[in-house]
C-alpha cells in the first residue's frame, strides 16, 4: 500500500498551483477536485486531465476548474511517469479560499493516507 503525498498551495495569476517535489518526468493521470465533506460516491474524478506539471508545479487554471471564494476543497490526483511506471504517486491536497487568496488546510485520517504519527499541515 502506497501512503498519500500532499502539496503546498499558491495562487500564480488566476491559477492556484500545487508545488510537486522531485516532480521528475511525472504528470497527471487523474484528478479529483470535490469540496470538503464530499461523499465518496458522489466524488467526480477526470481521468484524463489535460493538466501538466512546469517547473515543479501542477497548476489549474480557472477554466479547468473554478474555486468559489469562501469554500474548502480535496483535491486528490495521481501522478505516472512513463520511466516508473510501477510507482504511481497518489496525492491529496486540502485548499481553502478566501478572497483572492489560497491556502493548505490540515487533512483528517479520513481524507489522507499517511503514516502514523505524521506531521499535520496547521491552517
Amino acid at each position: 500500500m502506497s501512503l498519500d503525498e500532499t502539496a503546498q498551495v499558491s495562487r500564480k495569476g488566476n491559477d492556484v498551483c500545487m508545488s510537486i517535489h522531485d516532480a521528475r518526468d511525472y504528470q497527471p493521470a487523474d484528478m479529483g477536485i470535490n469540496l470538503r465533506g464530499t461523499p465518496p460516491k458522489e466524488k467526480e474524478f477526470n481521468f484524463s486531465p489535460d493538466l501538466k506539471i512546469v517547473d515543479g508545479a501542477l497548476c489549474i487554471p480557472p477554466s479547468y476548474y473554478h474555486f468559489m471564494n469562501g469554500n474548502k476543497y480535496i483535491v486528490e490526483f495521481v501522478l505516472h511517469s512513463a520511466n516508473n511506471q510501477d510507482k504511481p504517486r497518489n496525492f491529496v491536497v486540502g485548499i481553502g479560499v478566501n478572497d483572492t487568496q489560497v491556502y493548505n488546510f490540515p487533512l483528517t485520517d479520513r481524507e489522507i493516507l499517511r503514516p502514523y504519527g505524521s506531521i499535520e499541515v496547521s491552517e
